[in-house]
């Protein structure tokens, strides 16, 4: 496949293609420059230097598709086909933005598929080295541990994270969770012994599901709220003020009943106590009110 080729049908992004990440326009035009430029170096025999933009584009916005689909295209130009291939899974699982895009994805991964396994084929029929040459490989690499080590740390980094295996047919765009990016940040520096940055504070703005389970939080506490508002100016406020009016009611016939008590000698506050005495005392009130009459 002409990698190439690939890469040229990828078209430039604008700041309308970089809402959903909610940047200010200042940092959105800087990130679409940022994309354009390694589109471009990428297209002009630059996929080294695109490797290096892209790099830190993916480590910044992991869940960005289109990123992983570039940084794949190169990692291809350089015949490190299985690098490619986590890539452009990478892309798929993330979501890109366009039909044409997926589409484009999906066949670079059939692609890199069959000229890894074409290469792995060529790998396994090449006939083994000779003893000596084996032997100076060995020295040469002992003589330069730093090298290696720098140039395998170097390849480590660049690597795209994989959050999750690509489904054969794609799905809708998925906003990874905080703990699969810091998972995949730390599968990317951990085989080299280096401790993943644990300050990195990553923020992606929420989803449609995750907007409208909020908005039915909300609305079940403002609805919460008003009943119970509801339920105290219709229900406990008046049984309040029911029994306030009671208390003071009692209060009121406890001083008539006294005023009463104090003239019965007067014959028609006698009557007054008798029929009251008979229509609302218990028995032992009722004696009371008797001898009360017995002695006037």
């Amino acid at each position: 496949m002409d990698w190439k080729t690939a890469g040229k049908t990828i078209p430039e992004i604008t700041t309308r293609d970089l809402v959903v990440f909610r940047l200010p326009p200042e940092e959105s035009e800087q990130l679409a420059r940022q994309y354009n430029r390694a589109l471009s170096n990428m297209n002009s025999d630059g996929a080294d230097v695109a490797i290096i933009s892209l790099k830190k584009i993916i480590t910044e916005y992991p869940t960005w598709g289109e990123p992983s689909l570039l940084f794949g295209i190169c990692v291809a130009q350089c015949e490190e086909y299985h690098r490619a291939l986590k890539c452009f899974e990478h892309a798929l699982t993330c979501g890109l933005h366009s039909q044409q895009m997926t589409e484009l994805a999906q066949y670079c991964l059939a692609q890199a598929k069959v000229e890894y396994e074409q290469a792995q084929a060529i790998a396994d029929a090449t006939p083994e080295e000779s003893p000596l040459k084996a032997l100076s490989s060995a020295i040469t690499r002992q003589e330069s541990p730093m090298v290696a080590e720098s140039e395998n740390r170097e390849r480590i980094h660049v690597q795209a994270p994989i959050l999750i295996k690509a489904p054969k047919k794609p799905r809708k765009r998925r906003i990874a969770t905080e703990k699969e990016i810091r998972d995949a940040l730390a599968q990317s520096t951990s085989s080299n012994g280096e401790i993943p940055d644990e300050a990195i504070n990553v923020e992606f703005p929420k989803t449609p599901a995750e907007k409208m389970r909020t908005t039915a939080i909300v609305f079940a506490i403002i609805v919460a709220v008003a009943g119970l508002i509801a339920l105290s100016y219709f229900v406990i406020i008046p049984a309040v003020k029911k029994a306030t009016a009671k208390s003071k009611d009692a209060e009121k016939v406890e001083f008539l009943e006294k005023k009463l008590a104090e003239n019965a000698a007067d014959p028609e506050v006698a009557a007054i106590l008798a029929e009251y005495g008979m229509e609302f005392a218990d028995g032992e009130e009722g004696e009371t009110t008797a001898e009360t009459q017995a002695e006037a």
